[in-house]
């Protein structure tokens, strides 16, 4: 949240109304890696859809930085650095026909599954987009079926994953895990689709070159929050030139006999032209009043 929160604050980000007028909201959050791509996005829309599956964040920032120094790289090269997706609930991925997320590319998903003994299977991690509870469910439902027989099923799930499986009696542990596999969400496909939203139009890349236009978009937000800090650094520099000369050349004196705002302005205008010669922008009047309120 810290990181996609950065730079609200920072007049990088443009700001809009609200749903009720009431407030302002930004129109983006400014993230400083892509978020797309660590977190995975997916949704639907008139006639087409997105399904971004999670990677790893450690293989983003690597191949970001990889960008930063080159900006070159083909995707044959980025491919060193994120070879596919990476599920946060673990399991066994066929990233072979991933296809850089682009359509038509495929993953197949497995969960993690051991055979302690001959009575009994343990479930350690599940497939992507699934949950011990459905995974249990459709275990159930294949046992019920006849595809598999099992006697019991225990959900030990705490900190990490473990689902215990316990066979009927002369029942093989492996042709087990091949029918789970085959007949249960222990085995799953997903069909990675990158469509994302540039310039108010949805349009179709692969992950790499999609990291390629997040990155130059960091470069971007970072260039912006630069010139945001350079300009406070100008004004903040000004104005103490500013105060400086009106109090080193007492131009303070010359106002205490106007009798008007007016007159007051004019004084210390008229005081500062001789000395204002190597200022970096002219003088406003939003300047003058701030002299005013010098203590």
């Amino acid at each position: 949240a810290q990181a996609l929160l950065a730079d609200i604050d920072k007049d990088t980000v443009d700001f809009q109304l609200n749903y009720d007028g009431k407030d302002t909201e930004p129109t983006v959050l400014p993230a400083r890696y892509p978020n797309m791509l660590v977190n995975g996005a997916g949704g639907i829309a008139v006639g087409m859809a997105t399904n971004i599956p999670p990677h790893n964040l450690g293989e983003v920032v690597d191949a970001t930085l990889a960008l930063i120094e080159d900006p070159d790289l083909t995707s044959e090269q980025l491919i060193d650095y994120i070879p596919g997706p990476d599920f946060p609930t673990g399991g066994i991925a066929d990233i072979s026909m991933y296809n850089d997320g682009e359509r038509g590319g495929r993953v197949r998903v497995r969960a993690r599954i051991t055979s302690p003994d001959k009575k009994s299977l343990v479930i350690t991690e599940i497939p992507f987009g699934t949950t011990t509870a459905s995974l249990m469910e459709s275990i159930v439902k294949a046992n019920e079926k006849g595809k598999i027989k099992v006697k019991k099923i225990e959900d030990n799930t705490a900190e990490h994953v473990e689902i215990v499986v316990h066979l009927a009696p002369n029942i093989s542990p492996d042709k087990t895990i091949d029918a789970l596999y085959a007949f249960t969400a222990c085995e799953s496909s997903i069909s990675p689709l990158c469509c994302v939203i540039e310039g108010d139009r949805p349009i179709f890349v692969g992950v790499r070159e999609l990291l390629k236009r997040s990155t130059q978009h960091t470069l971007e937000l970072l260039r912006m929050e630069l010139e945001v800090q350079l300009h406070e650094q100008q004004e903040h520099w000004h104005f103490a030139s500013l105060e400086r000369i009106f109090i080193e050349n007492r131009i303070y004196r010359d106002i205490e006999e106007c009798e008007t705002w007016e007159a007051v302005l004019e004084a210390i205008d008229s005081g500062l032209k001789p000395h204002i010669a190597h200022l970096i922008r002219p003088v406003t009047q939003e300047d003058l009043v701030r002299l005013t309120e010098i203590r």
